[in-house]
């Protein structure tokens, strides 16, 4: 298996950021709401709004709240604002609601910047910038940030490709109990990407990985096994 094999079937795509990623922050968000004070429970109300498709409501609560300096109401305006929900596609507006979050060290806001420069969504790739985002988010602990540090490196993205260096990434995300990260760093150590091959390594983070019900290390483990 490639190195490009390994990364980009596991990490890369608009559709893993925007349905995993946003999934993963949306538990992190709620976990916060619960160790607010319980006037902020409204901003619970105002997410599962989002879902259900109450667009207006949500964003009129979102502001409120934004007014007051609250980074998960303006990444989540700023949400609505690139996917064009309850009102017109806008992402410039997008863009300045995001960096008003990330400025407040709210990793989900700087992992979407990550994203939005890596992807080009402003009509210009930049991955300065996009690296400078996902180091900083995995800095502060985010998992999929140092997913996509990984990947940048170990596929050369906008540096020198250095596996060693991209593998170190996946392992801090590894360590976190990340089951997506524990199942790459098994495939790395399983073909020997970035360290030394090891099987018995490669078994102990697919086994983890497979623990958690992630399906391709599932499907991998019984192949190696059998």
């Amino acid at each position: 298996m490639t190195v490009d094999i390994l990364l980009s079937n596991n990490i890369g795509g608009d559709v893993w950021f925007v349905q995993e990623v946003q999934s993963m922050h949306l538990i992190f968000f709620l976990f916060l709401i619960c160790l607010s004070t319980p006037a902020q429970a409204t901003m619970e109300e105002a997410i599962r709004a989002v879902q259900a498709g109450n667009y207006q409501a949500a964003l009129a609560e979102f502001h409120q709240y934004a007014r007051h300096g609250n980074p998960v109401a303006d990444y989540w305006i700023a949400t609505m604002y690139m996917k064009g929900l309850g009102v017109e596609k806008n992402m410039d507006t997008a863009l300045t609601y995001f960096h008003k979050s990330a400025r407040q060290d709210h990793t989900p806001a700087m992992v979407v910047l990550g994203n939005i420069h890596l992807e080009g969504k402003t009509g210009k790739k930049n991955i300065n910038l996009a690296r400078g985002w996902f180091n900083k988010a995995a800095k502060a602990g985010d998992q999929y940030a140092m997913l996509r540090m990984g990947e940048m490196y170990i596929e050369g993205i906008g540096v020198a490709a250095n596996p060693t260096i991209g593998i170190r990434y996946i392992k801090q995300a590894a360590k976190t109990g990340y089951p997506k990260a524990r199942y790459i760093l098994g495939l790395a150590y399983l073909q020997g990407i970035g360290v030394e091959a090891d099987e018995q390594r490669a078994l102990f983070w697919l086994k983890s990985a497979a623990e958690s019900g992630f399906p391709d290390a599932i499907k991998l483990l019984k192949q190696v096994q059998n």
